[in-house]
């Protein structure tokens, strides 16, 4: 048997997830990477970001947030995953955007969790050398006006979760699944300053890595959010935004997913199940031209009930021209992600 595959399932979700405890909905879903939100923009916000999205990672959070957008986007986030435990883990993320005239709006995203080298070992506790485990998601997106307020949108993926590499003898084949998903968006510009936004996210089949009755749901949920500038000004801006997410994790169809998710409880849990994501950004225009060159101050506060995670997150950025820094630190006592720090790089061109 190859006694590590336990190890890796057992640390790489329970320690990898975000936020995710082992009494949660979300621990009986399996591929939890899927729920590590990408840019650190966002991530200094507290992961408040669907009714936002304005950049290459509305494919991830709102495809419907692309449409609008009239430029071609890029960005590119690293965060090291748990850092000082485990040197060789790592987060990637690559997203591109691009209007197509006459039709809407593209994205493409790639998501990587780099899971580092496991040790094979026999059942007699012997090396048999090394494998590399990783699970990664490739998706493609759209998104465009529905009227002169609205935009919907719909994403869909691959996923491939390699927690073990082709093994001998009867063990030929384990520890690999492979599956796909659609994501679903809705953006609703109610004023030049409100937005409101709504995401359903990772909708598709189980996930299996040895046969189909032992198969894993997806981590199904619903975010609903809202974002709000409370001051435009030719140099400042400030803006604030909030989050709510609610897990589908249940057994069945997603349409009764969908209902026992808000029907299977006492009101009072299902309220507990709600995880709430809040933030704020301050923009210091460097430039007349609007959005040319800027700094930003950020910060945010994540609120898991079920998982008692109590994460407050902080932020900078810096644009000048077509490239756009970000870094954002998560702080978080007890959490998995504990004292991390995420970077990325936008470009606009």
């Amino acid at each position: 048997m190859k006694k590590l595959l336990t190890l890796t399932l057992a640390s790489a979700y329970l320690c990898g997830a975000v936020g995710v405890a082992e009494a949660t909905p979300e621990s009986r879903a399996a591929v939890l990477f899927l729920l590590i939100e990408p840019g650190a923009r966002a991530s200094g916000m507290g992961e408040s970001y669907v009714a936002i999205a304005d950049d290459a990672t509305a494919s991830y959070f709102n495809p419907a947030a692309l449409a609008g957008q009239t430029q071609r986007k890029l960005n590119f986030t690293h965060t090291k995953w748990l850092p000082g435990l485990a040197d060789d883990l790592s987060y990637e993320f690559l997203g591109y955007a691009q209007p197509v005239e006459g039709w809407g709006n593209i994205g493409l995203n790639f998501s990587l969790l780099n899971l580092g080298e496991q040790v094979r070992t026999g059942e007699r506790g012997t090396v048999e050398g090394t494998f590399s485990s990783y699970d990664l998601a490739l998706s493609v997106a759209y998104g465009s006006a529905i009227s002169e307020k609205m935009s919907a949108g719909m994403g869909l993926k691959f996923i491939r979760s390699n927690l073990a590499d082709q093994g001998a003898g009867i063990e030929r084949g384990k520890g690999v699944g492979n599956s796909f998903a659609a994501d679903l968006g809705l953006l609703w510009k109610v004023t030049p300053t409100l937005n409101f936004g709504a995401a359903l996210r990772n909708l598709g089949p189980k996930i299996a890595y040895i046969d189909a009755s032992q198969a894993d749901p997806l981590p199904q949920h619903i975010v609903l959010g809202a974002s709000y500038k409370v001051l435009d000004s030719e140099y400042n801006e400030v803006l604030l935004s909030l989050d709510v997410y609610k897990p589908l994790i249940a057994e069945g169809s997603f349409a009764s997913n969908l209902v026992k998710a808000w029907a299977d409880e006492a009101l009072s849990d299902e309220f507990k199940e709600m995880d709430l994501h809040a933030g704020g950004e301050y923009k210091y225009s460097l430039s007349a031209r609007k959005n040319e060159a800027f700094i930003a101050l950020r910060a945010g506060y994540s609120l898991d009930h079920d998982g008692e995670i109590k994460t407050p997150t902080f932020g900078v950025g810096l644009k000048y021209n077509l490239f756009q820094v970000d870094v954002a630190y998560i702080t978080g006592e007890g959490t998995p992600f504990q004292d991390n720090t995420r970077f990325s790089l936008n470009m606009d061109f």
